[in-house]
């Protein structure tokens, strides 16, 4: 049985004009770890908080593996769980319905190679965009697959998506396990996934990320600090111009206390 392959590879003239606007490189260890996993193994698991590079880094690489012909597309989905708004309700077409639940990723796409490539890839079907659901039925042969808000997955789509895995093709899953939108008494299906395969294929990588591998703003670290102890564990100690500053026991017994040096060159 042949496989499917489509659409055409980049052309010479056309991959001359597609060039990363960044270097993709690392970071911190686990960034460097995330980047070695993409480039030389088929199944990459990554779960860990918001800023620490999980979509612009996976993105970047699927787009150096596209400009070098090997694969064919990128395809990017991600399960919609948005209360009361079910695709089929929504107007406009497929794309335009699905592109506002995908914007960071076609953010970080635009910043890798600026929004005329970007729209001249998706209009080319070289980037595909698509809601989980529309994966069923289907095997990706010479693909860069996404999923991205992967814990909002359940066990039965996480499982569904898995199965999509077809020759010459690469898997990247992504989520944060701490905002996931399913209902508390369903189970992820990234946090399923990763506890039945990790460490049962060499072909299948598992990267973690926590707060310490963070790389946008200082802020968000200091927020989820916070955000996430309990209140029992957050007190008033003093004041800075005027206002209360907080000090915070972790479950470790460390005090983790925002520097006001940090916050003041945040």
């Amino acid at each position: 049985m042949s496989r499917q392959k489509y659409p055409q590879p980049v052309k010479q003239e056309e991959a001359k004009a597609f060039k990363l606007r960044h270097q993709i490189k690392a970071r911190n260890v686990a960034q460097e770890l995330y980047l070695e996993s993409l480039r030389n193994y088929p199944i990459t698991f990554c779960n860990g908080p918001a800023g620490t590079g999980k979509t612009y880094l996976v993105m970047g690489v699927a787009l150096e593996k596209l400009m070098n012909n090997e694969v064919t597309r990128i395809v990017v989905t991600r399960p919609i769980v948005e209360a009361g708004e079910h695709l089929g309700f929504l107007p406009g077409t497929l794309e335009e319905k699905i592109n506002p639940y995908l914007l960071p990723i076609l953010d970080a796409v635009e910043d890798h190679i600026g929004p005329t490539m970007t729209k001249k890839l998706i209009d080319s079907g070289k980037i595909e965009v698509a809601p989980l659901a529309y994966m069923r039925g289907r095997t990706l042969n010479d693909a860069f697959v996404v999923l991205d808000e992967a814990q909002n997955t359940t066990k039965e789509q996480m499982n569904m998506f898995l199965t999509r895995l077809g020759y010459g093709s690469i898997f990247c899953i992504n989520g944060d396990p701490q905002q996931s939108d399913l209902p508390k008494h369903n189970e992820s299906g990234l946090n399923w996934a990763i506890s039945r395969l990790k460490g049962v294929n060499e072909k299948i990588q598992v990267i973690e990320f926590h707060k310490s591998d963070i790389v946008r703003h200082p802020l968000i670290s200091v927020m989820l600090d916070y955000l996430e102890s309990p209140v029992s564990t957050i007190t008033p100690v003093s004041r800075i111009n005027g206002k209360s500053r907080y000090d915070m026991n972790s479950s470790a017994g460390m005090l983790l206390t925002p520097n006001t040096e940090t916050l003041a060159n945040a």
